[in-house]
């Protein structure tokens, strides 16, 4: 992964437009557009003051421009620009201090006009709310406008409550000396609620597409999502990139492109229950934190009707509470699903077959792991570190792939050789470690028991993934719907693969019918309890609840659009 720092890089971009000396510091990504520019805010010194400044910059042409500069330190979380650079909208977190009124934080969203013919002050767009607030401009198509009109729009999530459209007119005004200028005058009509109760949120400024997920109605105490016998934890992540309005009990992305590729990926802890630990864990809340904890994401592919679900089994609660899962597109068929300090999930999401072959690359090991957002218009595969902002390529690299295979169980072998014929056509590299396991039988394949039959299953995999891209390569367009009646692999149901994540394409059962969940002790402390206790026999109840309610109306919301 090579990385470069987005405050070093703007700090040199703010050098070069000043011949003064540049104090930018305390630099925050605060909102992306969906032109692939991105939003900031940056503290500096002006008159021996400290001020915060918003701005936007731009990859493509390696522009900085400062939209607005206030004279105190703002806690500004998110924000978001028109695409004429003429109206902002910005929310702040109040936090409470010793000694004040409000006793949680609390949203307030303003919104101020950058037209530089006169000064305007920032305008409350609604009261502060203690649930999390986002705003987001919807940039459309100009085309729309009526002549010497532009209707703006921006949208308003409020957790738990609505989503609201609001429309703030631009006005084209003749000047004295005949040339004409926008002119806004701070009124707006009252927002359209489009939609109401919500649990979760997210917008993509790319795509710009619905997609309802209705949660069950019980899910979680004051219309949060917990699981089983849970409840919602109650906090806010405030995720600024990508825009997601929810709290931590909910914790869901979705991917999707213009193909009608969609992916949920959906992120959860829970805590193994059986008759010898119940009553263990419930009566010593130190053992909690102690014992070990499972780590489960879980990938719903819509196009696909089905779910790669993977666990990590008995993780350190500290670690386990630390770990933020990454996702983001890989090429053309892949989902690369990245575990900070433990491991890259390359998922098989291909459009061509139904999902195999998902390969895990172990990463090196660190003392914290980032906390990756995509980033738009740094080209493909690039991600942020929000903690640090460092933009962070991902890449699958040749290496790594050649020493996974060298030293991963059989499953992933069968993997790498899969994703390297059919999607990555490197027969080079494919040739070059079928001829390693066949020099080193006993050095490649002891490690997992797989002797003679694992080279078996190696060299059936290669001849039937050559033959099949091939033939892929070989057919002519009008013959491309025959392509699912050729076989693609003959390993489709792989087996668990153990300290790794565990695959499979399938539903998750269900817990036991009949079997009560013990309650939570109140001993627990918030924010250390676990969304929701599961069962040894169950694997993903919560993810079933979320897979059960996606309706058919998802996909025709996707090809409509």
């Amino acid at each position: 992964m090579a990385q470069q720092n987005l405050a070093v890089k703007l700090c040199g971009v703010l050098q070069s437009q000043s011949e003064d000396e540049v104090t930018a510091r305390e630099w925050r990504l605060i909102g992306q557009e969906q032109d692939g520019s991105q939003v900031f805010t940056w503290v500096s010194n002006r008159n021996d003051k400290e001020v915060m400044n918003i701005g936007v910059y731009t990859n493509n042409t390696k522009t900085l421009t400062t939209l607005h500069t206030f004279e105190e330190k703002l806690n500004i979380i998110q924000a978001s620009v028109n695409s004429t650079r003429s109206l902002l909208i910005y929310v702040i977190k109040i936090l409470p201090k010793e000694g004040d009124d409000i006793q949680e934080a609390l949203y307030c969203p303003y919104l101020i006009s950058l037209l530089p013919d006169k000064s305007s002050e920032p305008e409350e767009v609604e009261e502060g709310s203690t649930r999390q607030i986002m705003v987001q401009y919807i940039y459309g198509k100009s085309k729309k406008y009526s002549p010497g009109i532009r209707n703006d729009r921006f949208l308003l999530f409020k957790h738990l409550e609505c989503i609201k459209i609001y429309r703030t007119p631009m006005f084209l005004n003749e000047c004295d000396d005949g040339s004409e200028k926008w002119g806004f005058d701070g009124i707006y009509p009252e927002p359209e609620t489009i939609v109401k109760v919500f649990s979760w949120a997210q917008w993509d400024c790319v795509n710009q597409l619905n997609i309802p997920l209705s949660l069950p109605q019980g899910a979680g105490a004051g219309g949060g999502v917990g699981g089983a016998g849970g409840a919602a934890c109650g906090s806010y992540e405030d995720d600024a990139v990508p825009l997601r309005v929810h709290d931590c009990g909910l914790d869901l992305h979705i991917v999707c492109d213009a193909r009608g590729l969609l992916c949920v990926c959906h992120h959860y802890l829970y805590k193994p229950l059986d008759d010898s630990t119940t009553s263990l864990v419930l009566e010593d809340s130190a053992e909690l934190k102690e014992g070990g904890v499972n780590f489960a994401y879980s990938v719903t592919l819509l196009h696909h009707g089905c779910v790669v679900h993977s666990v990590l089994p008995d993780l350190p609660w500290n670690l386990a509470k630390s770990l933020r899962p990454s996702y983001t597109l890989y090429e053309d068929n892949h989902l690369l699903v990245h575990i900070p300090m433990l491991f890259t999930h390359l998922i098989d999401v291909s459009l061509h077959h139904e999902p195999c072959a998902h390969i895990v690359i172990p990463v090196e090991a660190s003392e914290s792991g980032p906390s990756l957002a995509p980033l738009l218009g740094w080209g493909a595969h690039t991600m942020v570190d929000m903690n640090t902002l460092d933009v962070v390529t991902m890449h699958v690299a040749e290496k790594d792939l050649a020493t996974t295979f060298k030293t991963t169980p059989i499953e992933n072998k069968l993997a790498i050789i899969h994703y390297l014929i059919q999607h990555e056509g490197n027969l080079d590299l494919a040739e070059e470690l079928i001829s390693w396991v066949c020099v080193n039988q006993g050095a490649g394949l002891s490690c997992v028991g797989a002797g003679v039959g694992g080279l078996q299953r190696l060299m059936q995999e290669y001849l039937v993934a050559h033959t099949y891209a091939s033939t892929r390569r070989a057919l002519p367009a009008a013959a491309l719907t025959l392509l699912p009646m050729l076989p693609f692999t003959l390993h489709l149901k792989f087996t668990d693969i153990k300290p790794e994540a565990l695959s499979r394409c399938s539903t998750p059962l269900s817990p036991s019918a009949g079997a009560p969940l013990p309650p939570r002790r109140p001993s627990l402390a918030p924010q250390d309890a676990l969304p929701f206790y599961e069962l040894d026999v169950c694997t993903a109840s919560r993810q079933e609840h979320v897979i059960a309610a996606v309706s058919i109306q998802t996909l025709h919301n996707l090809r409509t659009h």
